[in-house]
């Protein structure tokens, strides 16, 4: 009960935003370099964001062109309650994103590259859309070099990065195909965002979409389980979680999903879990009957 009740909270506050500026966003011009010491920050972006999403990603390249190492080890925004450095990675078939509290080392002499489907700004509990067009102050703090103010023009949701011209004109481009990992990275980030706590971090696990439908793995706090969600207009929401049911293409069936995306996720999930220790599957198999999210989702 206190799942749906903290769900419903959010996603109403989210649903009714005023749709005017959000604090800390103004008309994009063209992402400029800025330098902080001997780093120098470039080709910054924001992905533009639905109204109810509470989450989004922001991108940009950090040289360091001095002797000295150096660490990313904090971002703030007006724009979020507040902005974590991220990681995505494939570990086989299985797509993990953890929130990196020790920061992003930045080697001398070396570039590094926050894009999507790897290393990224996550801003959390967004206090409006992030709109294209628009831009997003961004404040990065670095270990030795300090702190410098950079600004993301908001591109489109798909764009993996920005065009070199044409920005001066509302964030105008052409249209980028998302990658392969655009639903899985919206639907780890969903559930962070919504659930994932410093006392009780969030770890995804293993997560197959078929269509509108997927199933997510997720452990917390010693507990686990699954969910199901569906795709809507406005992005991805949870329909319930629970554990075993979840893996087994008639109980999807039941539940609502179409035979063929129930059997491709059943399927899906056999696979991707076959890579995984025993006691890994057993903890996602061990939440206890079903927990209500969204009954009209599916």
């Amino acid at each position: 009960m206190n799942l749906r009740i903290s769900v419903a909270a959010l996603a109403a506050a989210l649903m009714f935003a005023a749709p005017a500026l959000a604090e800390g966003m103004h008309h994009a011009p063209p992402a400029a370099e800025e330098r902080v010491g001997e780093l120098t920050i470039a080709g910054a972006f924001a992905r533009a964001t639905l109204p109810n999403q509470p989450v989004g990603g922001g991108y940009l390249t950090i040289t360091n062109g001095g002797s000295d190492d150096d660490r990313l080890v904090a971002a703030a925004s007006p724009v979020a309650g507040e902005v974590q450095l991220h990681e995505m990675t494939m570990e086989g078939d299985v797509m993990k994103m953890r929130q990196l509290k020790d920061g992003i080392p930045v080697p001398a002499g070396a570039t590094v590259t926050l894009e999507p489907g790897g290393l990224h700004l996550m801003f959390m509990k967004l206090k409006g859309p992030l709109v294209e067009g628009q831009a997003v102050e961004v404040t990065l703090a670095f270990e030795k070099a300090g702190s410098v103010t950079v600004t993301l023009p908001v591109l489109a949701s798909s764009a993996a990065e920005p065009e070199a011209h044409g920005m001066a004109h509302h964030g105008a481009m052409a249209p980028v195909d998302a990658s392969h990992l655009t639903d899985e990275e919206a639907i780890a980030a969903m559930q962070m965002a919504m659930f994932d706590t410093p006392e009780k971090p969030l770890e995804m696990g293993p997560i197959v979409v078929s269509g509108e439908y997927a199933v997510s793995d997720w452990a917390q706090a010693g507990a686990g389980g699954r969910a199901l969600l569906r795709k809507t207009e406005k992005g991805w929401g949870i329909h319930l979680c629970a554990g075993a049911s979840l893996k087994d293409a008639a109980a999807l069936v039941t539940i609502g999903v179409p035979e063929a995306a129930a059997q491709a996720l059943a399927a899906g999930l056999a696979a991707a879990e076959a890579t995984l220790p025993a006691e890994e599957v057993a903890l996602y198999d061990s939440f206890a009957g079903e927990m209500m999210v969204d009954e009209g989702l599916i």
